[in-house]
């Protein structure tokens, strides 16, 4: 007998009784709820302190861990699982768990980095800066994940694969970036890890619905759920997907161009200085004032900056270009006698 896609899916057919297994995993509900919103806030709370200092830190590592701890995954699935069944109750309950945890996490952040917020600068932190400028390929690695993460949770046979997708997924150290960044005075940035935040959830959310959907779930389900209730929260996910986009494109395609405009201009510059004594250290096309910075290493004249300007002109795309000279020489110490 021919098995249905939700059947290979889920490898069998979903009964209630596995409705009820996920249920329980995912929404926080009845007489657990209080126990376990509990256990979530400690455990988000402690993620979030690691995910602070792993980013003030720069170490890559302790934000890892973070996200091996962190809990924010369970109450998103719960509202995909909650919106694939159009379960109202499920829906409330999950979204207002993940609310309270994204404060929570944000304020962490905040609060832990406030002491030390005179010693910090931002733009030095790699771990803090590499979350503040999303792109759409955060996007669809969400996408990806919110699919992996929902078919992992629904099937028993590859539950051990979710530590995976809890690293894959970047939900807590973007919400303690934004607690860190508005400690240190960088509101502009905090939105951009806000977005980067933004970018998961919603991704994770709609493809989660997505697949729960698919496997069957609904179906198996006994409850007269409203279908209402599924449609409009769909709806505010997929418009909420739509809007998310939006800044996303605007800052990937800022990036490609810039990227273009390094690119060219380094060229350009290898060119103009063969024959002399310098060499090219950095370009940098992602400036706040929109020019292209130049630096330069080495010793004697420089070849004439004219004929870089010429050159260069049309690959600037209207940007300034500003050179900057650092005077290096090479000394040779005599060797020691024997």
């Amino acid at each position: 007998m021919a098995r249905s896609f939700a059947e290979i899916l889920h490898g069998g057919p979903v009964d209630l009784a596995e409705v009820e297994r996920v249920r329980e995993t995912l929404v926080f509900e009845g007489p657990r709820l209080g126990p376990a919103v509990f256990k979530f806030l400690c455990l988000l709370v402690l993620a979030s302190s690691i995910a602070t200092y792993g980013l003030l830190g720069d170490s890559l590592a302790v934000v890892i861990g973070a996200m091996i701890v962190a809990p924010l995954m369970l109450p998103i699935m719960g509202l995909a699982f909650g919106i694939s069944l159009g379960d109202r109750r499920a829906i409330l309950s999950t979204l207002g768990v993940s609310v309270a945890g994204i404060v929570a996490a944000v304020a962490v952040g905040y609060l832990l980095t406030l002491p030390i917020a005179p010693l910090k600068q931002p733009q030095a932190i790699q771990q803090v800066m590499v979350r503040t400028a999303p792109h759409l390929l955060d996007l669809m690695a969400a996408l990806v994940t919110g699919l992996a993460g929902a078919f992992a949770l629904a099937r028993r046979d590859v539950s051990d694969t979710l530590p995976g997708v809890a690293i894959a997924v970047s939900l807590v150290p973007p919400l303690a970036n934004v607690g860190i960044l508005l400690a240190l005075g960088e509101p502009a940035l905090a939105s951009g890890s806000l977005l980067l935040f933004g970018t998961n959830y919603v991704a994770i959310l709609l493809t989660g619905s997505l697949v729960f959907s698919l496997m069957g779930f609904r179906q198996a389900a006994l409850s007269p759920f409203d279908p209402r209730a599924r449609r409009r929260a769909l709806a505010v996910a997929v418009v909420a997907l739509v809007l998310i986009a939006l800044p996303l494109t605007a800052t990937s395609t800022r990036l490609i161009v810039t990227t273009k405009v390094a690119a060219r201009t380094q060229a350009i510059a290898e060119t103009w200085l063969q024959g002399s004594n310098y060499r090219i250290q950095s370009v940098d096309a992602e400036t706040a004032d929109g020019s292209v910075n130049l630096l330069l290493l080495g010793e004697g004249p420089l070849p004439p900056i004219q004929t870089l300007e010429e050159r260069a002109r049309a690959s600037l795309l209207g940007r300034t270009l500003r050179v900057t000279l650092v005077e290096s020489r090479t000394l040779e110490l005599a060797k020691p006698a024997g």
